[in-house]
C-alpha cells in the first residue's frame, strides 16, 4: 500500500482510536469496579462494532477484485491475535499454579478451549457468569471476546468472498442489499431467544456468538458503504460544534451505561445492546463526515496510546485483576498498582513480540484484531 493511500486511510477514520480508548476504559473499570461501573461491559460493543467496520472497509480492493487471500488473511489474523494471547494464558497459568493450585482444575480444558476459539460456548457449557464475583471466577472469563472475534475472522472472509461474487456478477447494490438483510435479522437474534426462552439464561444470551454477531455485522455493513462510496450526508455539517456536541453526547450517554446498566436486567438483551450498537455506527459516520472539523480534537495522545496497546490491556487486565485480587491486593487503593501493572505488561508484550508480528508504529496501519 502506497504512503499515499495510507495517508487517505488514516484521515478517512479519524476518532476511532477517540472510541476505542472509551471502550478501553469502561471495559477496564467494570472488571475493577463490576459493582459500581456496572455497565461497563457495553464497552465490548464498542470493540465489535470497530473490528468489523475495520475488517470491511480495509478489503474494499480484494472485495472489488474479487481475489481474496486466504492464506494471507488467516495468517496475518492469527499473528495478530495468537502469540500475544498464548502469551497471557501461559503466564497467568503459571502464576496461577504458584498461589491457588485448587483453581487450576477445569484449567488444561479451558484453555483449550481459548486456543481453540470456543471458550464462550464452553462457559456456556460449565455456566460461568461473566456478571459474577471476579474473584470466584477464572483470570480467562473475559476470553470469551476473542473466542467470537476469531469466529468472526474465520467466517468474514467467506462473507466478503460471497459478497465479491454477488457484485461483480449482479450489482454492488444487490450485494450490499443481501448483506444488510443479513445484518437486519441478526439484529434480532438476541431479542427473540430472550422473548421466547421459558427460563431465561442470561449467560447463553450474552456469550452466544449468533446473539453478538449483529455489532460486528452492523460495522461491516458500514464499512462496505463506505468501500462503495455511500455515505449518510445529512450527517455532513458545515461547522465543528454541533459533531462535537453529539460526540459529547455520546459520551455522557455512554458513561450513564458504564455506570447505571447492570448486565443482569433483562430489558438489555430485548434490544438494548442492538440500539447501542446503531448509535456508534451513526457516531462513526458521523465522525467520518465531518472529519475536516473535528481533526485536532480526536484521536488525542491518551486514545492513541490506549489504542496502540489495547489489544494488551484488555487480554491482561482480568489476570491481572483476578490473580492480584486472590493474592491479596484488593480494594481501590490497589487500582492503581493494578493498571500500572497492567499497561507494563502490555507494553512489554508490544515490544516482545513486534519481531514477529511486523507491526507498524501506532496509526500508520489499520489492525482489524485490536481490542
Amino acid at each position: 500500500m502506497s504512503s499515499g493511500r495510507s495517508s487517505n486511510n488514516r484521515q478517512r477514520i479519524v476518532g476511532l482510536n477517540s472510541l476505542r480508548a472509551l471502550a478501553v476504559i469502561g471495559v477496564l473499570l467494570y472488571h475493577a469496579f463490576p459493582s459500581v461501573i456496572q455497565g461497563g461491559y457495553f464497552g465490548v460493543l464498542i470493540f465489535f462494532a470497530v473490528s468489523g467496520y475495520l475488517g470491511a472497509y480495509t478489503m474494499r480492493e480484494a472485495i472489488r477484485s474479487g481475489r481474496i487471500n486466504l492464506f494471507s488473511y488467516y495468517w496475518k489474523r492469527f499473528l495478530r491475535i495468537y502469540p500475544a494471547l498464548i502469551i497471557v494464558v501461559l503466564a497467568s497459568l503459571g502464576v496461577l499454579s504458584m498461589i491457588d493450585m485448587n483453581r487450576m482444575i477445569n484449567a488444561q480444558e479451558e484453555a483449550l478451549s481459548i486456543v481453540g476459539g470456543y471458550n464462550n460456548y464452553w462457559q456456556m457449557k460449565v455456566n460461568a457468569d461473566y456478571f459474577a464475583d471476579l474473584t470466584n471466577t477464572s483470570p480467562f472469563t473475559h476470553l470469551w471476546y476473542i473466542a467470537i472475534l476469531i469466529q468472526y475472522e474465520i467466517l468474514w472472509p467467506i462473507l466478503a468472498w460471497i459478497y465479491s461474487m454477488i457484485r461483480r456478477h449482479v450489482s454492488p447494490g444487490a450485494a450490499l442489499g443481501g448483506f444488510f438483510l443479513i445484518t437486519a435479522l441478526s439484529f434480532f437474534v438476541m431479542p427473540v431467544k430472550m422473548l421466547m426462552s421459558s427460563e431465561i439464561n442470561i449467560t447463553n444470551l450474552y456469550y452466544a456468538t449468533e446473539c453478538r454477531v449483529f455489532t460486528l455485522l452492523a460495522g461491516s455493513c458500514l464499512g462496505l458503504m463506505h468501500a462503495e462510496g455511500l455515505h449518510l450526508k445529512g450527517l455532513r455539517s458545515g461547522n465543528r460544534v454541533i459533531p462535537l456536541l453529539i460526540l459529547i453526547v455520546f459520551v455522557l450517554l455512554s458513561a450513564f451505561i458504564f455506570y447505571t446498566v447492570s448486565g443482569t436486567y433483562l430489558w438489555v438483551y430485548c434490544g438494548a445492546m442492538q440500539v447501542y450498537t446503531l448509535f456508534i455506527c451513526l457516531i462513526i459516520e458521523m465522525m467520518i463526515m465531518n472529519r475536516k472539523n473535528l481533526r485536532g480534537i480526536l484521536d488525542d495522545r491518551l486514545s492513541n496510546f490506549l489504542t496502540k496497546y489495547s489489544y494488551g490491556i484488555y487480554l491482561w487486565q482480568y489476570p491481572v485483576l483476578f490473580l492480584t485480587g486472590i493474592a491479596g491486593l484488593k480494594g481501590g487503593f490497589a487500582f492503581p498498582l493494578q493498571v500500572l501493572l497492567i499497561l507494563i505488561l502490555s507494553i512489554w508484550m508490544d515490544m516482545f513480540l513486534k519481531p514477529l508480528t511486523g507491526k507498524k508504529k501506532s496509526g500508520q496501519k489499520v489492525r482489524t484484531a485490536r481490542a
